[in-house]
């Protein structure tokens, strides 16, 4: 009898610490696991008033003979070409041809547009519908946010079919970045940025979902946001990953969109590769 009184002793204390590790497992596996990586939400760049994208052509609802497109995007309060004069422009990716337009072509990977006004190639294009969204970028690819810096145009190649991806009343986040290859310094701390069309993020309603995972498919990051803001992640080693964003409902589920869970594939490489 006392030798089992002593053993459930010894016991106890034990089951305590092992079931303290599961805990402490499980509360960092949501943003990096004990990896290294870690997800942190930042703040907006101050604001650039009234800075807008205005796309003048092709027309909206416009029907193209040619698939060969291009567009012209103008600016408005926005100067392209220049250096963004914030703090931030020292700390991620920057682009030497200064501030331009994102240009997000069907949900592909956004171009950079540095030239207000002029005709930019989007490339050959399938017959039939096309949604071009195209925004302000400060030249560290930080988006202007605003519910009227942005704009929108569904078109057609040939003919008219096919779904747009956008339409005014259904609800919508838009993937920026990040994207492409980070090296050196740029590796260190790489933006997570996003647009969103009709809704707006709360606690208690949609929210923006970052997970990031390596080229087997494990997860290494995640994140939940319920501010449009820009988050930022550190850690990461040399390799591929890939990144995916998706708009949650307040139940946690995805809301149903061509545009609301995109996955981008990105490299890094940092200097002790």
């Amino acid at each position: 009898m006392l030798q089992s009184s002593l053993s459930r002793a010894v016991q106890t204390p034990f089951a305590l610490v092992v079931a303290l590790l599961f805990v402490l497992a499980g509360c960092g596996g949501g943003n990096g696991g004990g990896n290294g990586v870690q997800i942190e939400q930042g703040e907006r760049s101050p604001s650039i008033d009234g800075a807008s994208a205005l796309i003048t052509a092709p027309a909206d609802s416009a029907v193209l003979d040619s698939p060969d497109v291009s567009v012209a995007v103008e600016a408005e309060n926005f100067e392209t070409g220049i250096q963004t004069d914030t703090k931030r422009a020292g700390e991620i990716a920057n682009s030497g041809n200064g501030q331009h337009f994102h240009l997000i072509l069907d949900n592909g990977p956004y171009m950079a547009n540095y030239e207000s006004g002029e005709s930019f190639d989007v490339g050959s294009l399938e017959p039939g519908a096309h949604t071009l969204v195209a925004f302000p970028s400060r030249s560290y690819h930080e988006s202007v946010k605003s519910d009227t810096s942005y704009d929108y145009i569904n078109f057609y190649v040939g003919e008219e079919s096919g779904e747009f991806m956008l339409n005014l009343d259904d609800p919508a986040i838009i993937y920026s970045r990040p994207k492409g290859t980070y090296s050196g310094a740029g590796a260190e701390r790489i933006m997570l940025d996003f647009y969103l069309h009709n809704v707006e993020l709360s606690s208690d309603g949609h929210k923006a979902q970052y997970t990031i995972r390596d080229a087997d498919g494990n997860e290494v990051a995640s994140t939940t946001l319920t501010e449009w803001a820009p988050a930022f992640v550190s850690g990461l080693s040399s390799g591929t990953y890939e990144v995916n964003l998706q708009l949650l409902d307040g139940e946690g589920n995805v809301v149903p969109g061509p545009m609301n869970d995109t996955t981008r594939e990105i490299e890094v490489k940092t200097d002790g590769a």
